[in-house]
């Protein structure tokens, strides 16, 4: 280990990131996103750049600033990682290559990394052209699922039924990007949340999630961590573990999608990050997990911490608002309803006094509540009364 106070870059953090890094002793050198303030009277330096569109521009800087090993780049939003690998490979620092990135963004590449790896792999066709979307579904057959191959946040999914949905959903397809035809898995759908170090892949959590169901799966609430059938866990562990090594992803947080079926866990994709949806706020929540703090230990050669420190269960729900009348939550009742038992944040993404979009995807989304409990039965009590007060008479 050095004796120089490593230093971490740090692209758009979170309050949370920061923290991590202080808690960690490092220094920080942070770069907003364009157009956001630079952090007010935060340690450490700061500057702009157009990062999500030059990261040559960061890369410049970030050289011209000469810092002393140990030192890493991070970013863990989705633009973030993938910038952040980048800018370590170029400067010769410590990070994943930006080829297991690459592979995370396109479900095509990363559906052929895995191939039979963990289980019998999901059939799937990639279509560069909208005029190749209808001879795969044929191939793969109904019910299938369609999807944009480098897409995040359930936009663009849908579900087939038949060939009055296929019809139905070319004439109103905007075709910009490759898609994706893939065989419709059944089954009880997951997420694991696992670190990858120098020890290897960790998993922290299996999160159980709900969705607004077909044809869009727009997740509408997770709970973690929850527990399968010892031989499930076993094979769910395999599969993230064969898909993470099939990346070639070697640090930092990952969020892996999977079908539980009755033939075993199937791969659904793969992020190397965390999971959105306030998943790495829950993990610290219910066991102590703190993902920042792990990540850039690892990279800055760091003790990592290796267990688990906390034992309750945490989740975020959802809520949808009446879409015939404008949202009127006031700041008083958001107030009230974060000082439930357990609530930790709560949060109302439709402007006051507008009416509520229908939900396509995530960003749709009307707002959400995330708390935790003891065990599962405390924290769903806590989160019904939140949610419940949130939209009561709404």
């Amino acid at each position: 280990m050095s004796d120089t106070q490593p230093t971490a870059v740090l692209l758009n953090p979170r309050s949370h990131v920061l923290a991590a890094a202080r808690k960690l002793g490092a220094a920080t050198v942070t770069v907003p996103e364009p157009g956001r303030p630079l952090p007010a009277d935060g340690p450490g330096l700061a500057f702009h750049s157009p990062w999500t569109t030059d990261p040559e521009d960061l890369i410049d800087r970030l050289r011209a600033l000469d810092l002393t090993a140990p030192v890493s780049c991070f970013g863990f939003g989705e633009l973030g990682c993938v910038v952040a690998a980048l800018v370590n490979q170029r400067l010769g620092w410590p990070g994943n290559p930006p080829e297991a990135m690459e592979a995370f963004k396109d479900k095509a590449k990363l559906r052929s990394a895995v191939a039979d790896r963990a289980g019998a792999p999901v059939a799937y066709r990639l279509c560069t052209e909208k005029g190749e979307i209808r001879p795969a579904v044929e191939n793969i057959g109904y019910p299938c699922i369609v999807k944009p191959a480098d897409g995040t946040g359930s936009a663009g999914v849908r579900q087939l039924a038949g060939p009055q949905d296929l019809d139905t959903y070319l004439d109103s397809l905007d075709f910009k990007s490759p898609h994706l035809v893939e065989e419709f898995l059944v089954g009880t759908e997951y997420s694991v949340e696992a670190m990858s170090s120098s020890a290897g892949h960790r998993i922290l959590a299996i999160t159980e999630k709900a969705t607004t169901g077909a044809p869009g799966f727009v997740e509408t609430g997770h709970t973690l961590p929850v527990r399968l059938a010892p031989q499930d866990e076993e094979a769910v562990e395999a599969l993230v573990t064969a898909t993470l090594d099939a990346a070639g992803y070697r640090t930092g947080p990952s969020h892996t999608e999977v079908m539980l079926t009755a033939e075993g866990p199937r791969l659904i994709e793969s992020h190397g990050r965390p999971g959105g949806d306030r998943i790495s706020d829950m993990l610290d929540l219910a066991l102590g997990e703190d993902l920042f703090e792990q990540a850039m230990a690892d990279s800055l050669g760091l003790p990592v911490p290796g267990a688990p420190t906390r034992d309750r269960v945490a989740g975020i729900r959802y809520v949808t608002f009446d879409r015939t009348a404008p949202v009127t939550v006031t700041d008083a009742e958001t107030a009230k309803v974060a000082a439930l038992p357990g609530v930790t944040e709560v949060a109302i993404a439709v402007p006051a006094g507008q009416l509520p979009p229908e939900v396509h995807r995530s960003g749709d989304r009307h707002g959400f509540v995330v708390a935790f409990g003891a065990n599962r039965e405390e924290l769903e009590s806590r989160l019904d009364l939140a949610v419940r007060t949130l939209t009561a008479g709404r």
